[in-house]
């Protein structure tokens, strides 16, 4: 393909189209006609070769080559879009831009939602995705631009990514509230004898509370591995397991009749934090909305 040739506000098409699964929602979406989206997407067919999306009933479907080059589309987009962010000031109130945030949903919960309603005062035409990613993806992602930073828990910073810590929360264990272990109170000895429930957002990941029994020379039983914090805690009320996670994930549930138990050993505290780019200072509008997530207040990006 030559490039000179390529008209890359197809690519802007491109995303659009894809996110929304419809012609008419990206013209929208983009301000455009629904007939100057159609004729972007003709011409974005011809250049890729193939159909991009195609309809099913009533639904636009994207194709397998298509889903294929959403990724590389949005990263490319991203990329170019800090590339003219970092030459000019960020105004939230007239700024259309579109970030990408990688996050668990307990993340999400409980670092965005309490700033939320004032972001989108603030810069009522700024846009945010959200995607699931676990705390290597995440980092990877933000080293080829294709998330502006993510939230969740990461501890250390590297060359290319510096760690915030907004704050620190204890474990606790939490199970239905009949469980033997919790009726009798719960030891070491009980808590290694239980089956568990583990919350692993980036499969294959080894976590904090692992590190440490391993490091005592234990292994737990795991029956359960689920991605997603919020589910794990509704998952408890028909079984025996026992879920370990941090303390103000149980206080959201109060609505669920669970048992809590401090861990029976000593746990390092989960942290809520904020990973980014080192070169986020050149950057006003992520720096930015790092500020609005964050306070005055908090502690700056550790270099460790």
């Amino acid at each position: 393909m030559d490039l000179r040739r390529l008209d890359l506000n197809l690519l802007v098409v491109f995303d659009a189209v894809l996110g929304e699964r419809s012609v008419s929602r990206a013209a929208d979406r983009l301000a455009l006609t629904q007939p100057a989206v159609s004729h972007a997407l003709a011409r974005l067919r011809q250049a890729c070769g193939d159909d991009i999306v195609v309809r099913q009933g009533r639904a636009m479907v994207p194709t397998p080559k298509a889903l294929a080059l959403q990724h590389e589309v949005r990263a490319i987009l991203v990329r170019a879009q800090r590339v003219f962010a970092m030459s000019s000031s960020f105004d939230p109130v007239r700024s259309t831009r579109h970030f990408q945030i990688g996050c668990s949903d307990h993340a999400a919960v409980a670092i965005l939602e309490p700033v939320l309603g004032r972001i989108l005062a603030t810069a009522p035409q700024v846009r945010m995705q959200l995607t699931h990613v676990g705390r290597t993806h995440a980092a990877d992602m933000i080293r080829s631009g294709a998330l502006d930073l993510a939230l969740g828990v990461f501890n250390s910073a590297d060359d290319a990514v510096a760690v915030k810590t907004l704050s620190e929360v204890p474990y606790v264990c939490v199970a239905r509230s009949a469980h033997p272990a919790f009726k009798r109170g719960l030891t070491l000895e009980r808590y290694l004898a239980a089956e568990h429930l583990q919350v692993l957002v980036q499969s294959g990941s080894f976590g904090v509370i692992d590190q440490t029994i391993g490091r005592m020379g234990h292994e737990r039983n795991i029956r359960l591995v689920a991605a997603h914090f919020e589910a794990a805690v509704r998952l408890l009320q028909s079984t025996d397991l026992i879920l370990t996670v941090p303390r103000d994930l149980v206080a959201r549930h109060k609505d669920v009749p669970l048992g809590m138990q401090d861990v029976p050993f000593a746990l390092e505290p989960f942290r809520h934090q904020i990973a980014m780019s080192r070169s986020v200072t050149d950057d006003p509008g992520a720096s930015w909305l790092i500020d609005m997530l964050s306070g005055e207040q908090q502690p700056a990006p550790s270099h460790a």
